[in-house]
């Protein structure tokens, strides 16, 4: 793999990833009506900081590490509506896997070979359940929630 792609998977293509994985879950927070949502991209002294109804938007300099959803409300959730708001992260990451593919058959591209395979990639790993630590995936919180 060229020295560009690599650079442009991890200054591009993951952030870009992990965007649309975070805003699957917004959009699952949105559908059960929670009344407060904040995601945050990357980390460092925070840069930008914006809102948008009832969604607060953070970016840090280092955008390219990772990023994380929160939500909450003033009425409990039930599990099955946090399973909602979980699953639909790796969904999101699915569909734009989906889309990029057929994509790819008409106008073939790097950029859109490498957005396929890196959300293939987050969509599968985050489905799987494990914990590392205090980091656990979607599938972890989606296990621990329907064994309850």
């Amino acid at each position: 793999m060229d020295m560009y792609l690599i650079v442009y998977l991890i200054l591009v293509i993951a952030p870009l990833t992990t965007l649309i994985h975070e805003l699957g879950h917004v959009s699952g927070s949105l559908i059960v009506k929670a009344d407060y949502i904040q995601l945050t991209m990357g980390y460092g002294k925070r840069q930008i900081t914006f809102n948008f109804n009832q969604i607060k938007f953070i970016f840090y300099p280092f955008y390219f590490i990772g990023g994380f959803t929160t939500s909450d409300r003033d009425k409990p959730y039930k599990n099955s509506e946090i399973i909602w708001v979980t699953i639909l992260g790796p969904v999101f990451n699915a569909i734009t896997a989906w889309i990029s593919y057929y994509a790819f058959e008409f106008y073939p591209s790097d950029f859109l070979q490498l957005l396929f395979w890196f959300n293939i990639w987050m969509a599968i790993v985050n489905i799987i359940p494990f914990k590392i630590n205090e980091k656990q995936t979607d599938g972890f919180t989606i296990l621990k929630l329907m064994i309850k």
